[in-house]
């Protein structure tokens, strides 16, 4: 028997369906896939190269295609899948989640899950008032909710404040993207920062702690957030049993240009079962997969067919169709070898802004300037320059 083996991150989302995908196929096509789960900080870029050494199969996220096109530590799969096979998967990818993977001339990965920031609420709490259709609105309902002795919700942790940053840059007008002079200008960057310390003062209080999973538990288990505009999104909170509340999501304010996440599965450059490998990825992100077995594990997949789907909507009290929206324009973030730790310095600095209230100014200048070094040859330049 030919055996695959996998790393994926300990995700109940990720790595419940992966499981639940690979049983059937084994049963169907008598190839077995192991999964081994690791927490998401082993999935930087600095350990991928290492990492597609110890698997066939690795799911990644795509701003890690840049360290994979200059490693090369991953296949090209336009050499290893036939292309009309890539067509297709293309064509029923929801919103960029396929391209977001194509980098540099080469198809890294392809789209296995698919996420964003998008707005959730509890509809027995809000009480009859309507879901906010744009950032004005929203802080409407956070003084009418104030008045209840309730609270809008966020999720600002750390890498959360970078997501958030990022989000509301792009909707102003300057979003990050790869080669910029600048991260974003100066005038749209004063903004977002003050725009995120209105954030933090008029919701709840402890959102600085709190990631999306755990703004959720939260939302679903205590009666004191009936909204939350912006966090990635996960369709199992939309589900009967889950947790003792159900939410219900919706497009985000204003719906475009929020964060794109998701996972795209990849083959190691390593491998000595590439052929096996590929055909297994493309079997897994195919639309009769997604659309059955992979979201019936409470699975978030990649592909439009499923989001269409009046069953997956069913059970998950239309979480993607009230949705689809946001994910079909979301922002692809910049993919070169360097954003992902860049993207780690941009979250601490940010939260440490909100929780210590620096100065706007200086903490934009420190952003900038890292942003300007996390490319390879600004840091060469400046250390030749260095006496």
């Amino acid at each position: 028997m030919i055996i695959l083996n996998g790393i994926t991150w300990d995700q109940s989302s990720i790595y419940g369906p992966l499981a639940a995908a690979s049983k059937l196929y084994e049963e169907q096509f008598g190839i077995r896939v192991e999964w081994e789960k690791r927490p998401l900080s082993s999935f930087k870029d600095h350990s991928l190269p290492d990492l597609a050494t110890k698997a066939d199969l690795l799911i990644i996220q795509h701003p890690q295609t840049g360290v994979a096109s200059e490693t090369n530590c991953l296949l090209n799969l336009d050499e290893l899948l036939p292309y009309e096979q890539l067509q297709e998967l293309e064509h029923q990818s929801a919103g960029p989640v396929f391209l977001s993977y194509y980098y540099q001339q080469k198809q890294w990965a392809l789209p296995l899950d698919a996420t964003m920031q998008c707005a959730a609420s509890r509809p027995d709490l809000l009480d009859g008032h309507q879901v906010p259709s744009n950032w004005d609105e929203v802080f409407e309902l956070a003084e009418i909710l104030k008045q209840q002795h309730l609270n809008i919700g966020m999720a600002l942790s750390a890498t959360d404040c970078m997501y958030t940053f990022l989000s509301l840059a792009v909707h102003l007008g300057s979003a990050p993207r790869e080669n910029n002079t600048l991260l974003v200008t100066k005038e749209v960057g004063m903004l977002v920062l003050e725009g995120m310390r209105k954030l933090r003062d008029n919701f709840h209080p402890k959102c600085l702690d709190w990631t999306p999973i755990e703004l959720y538990d939260h939302m679903a288990t205590e009666d004191d957030i009936p909204y939350s505009p912006l966090a990635f999104c996960y369709n199992n909170y939309s589900r009967h049993g889950f947790r003792k509340n159900r939410l219900r999501f919706h497009n985000a304010p204003d719906v475009k240009d929020v964060v794109l996440g998701g996972a795209g599965i990849a083959v190691s450059a390593t491998t000595s079962a590439a052929a096996e490998a590929a055909k297994y990825a493309a079997w897994l992100c195919s639309a009769p997969v997604q659309n059955d077995v992979y979201v019936n594990a409470q699975g978030q997949p990649a592909n439009i067919i499923a989001w269409k789907d009046p069953a997956a909507n069913a059970m998950t009290d239309n979480f993607f169709s009230n949705t689809i929206d946001t994910l079909t324009y979301a922002y692809v973030r910049p993919r070169y070898n360097g954003w992902t730790a860049f993207e780690q310095y941009l979250g601490e600095t940010l939260h440490t802004f909100l929780k210590h209230n620096s100065n706007a100014a200086e903490v934009l200048e420190q952003i900038q300037e890292a942003y300007h070094f996390s490319y390879a040859y600004n840091k060469k330049s400046n250390q030749q320059n260095t006496p």
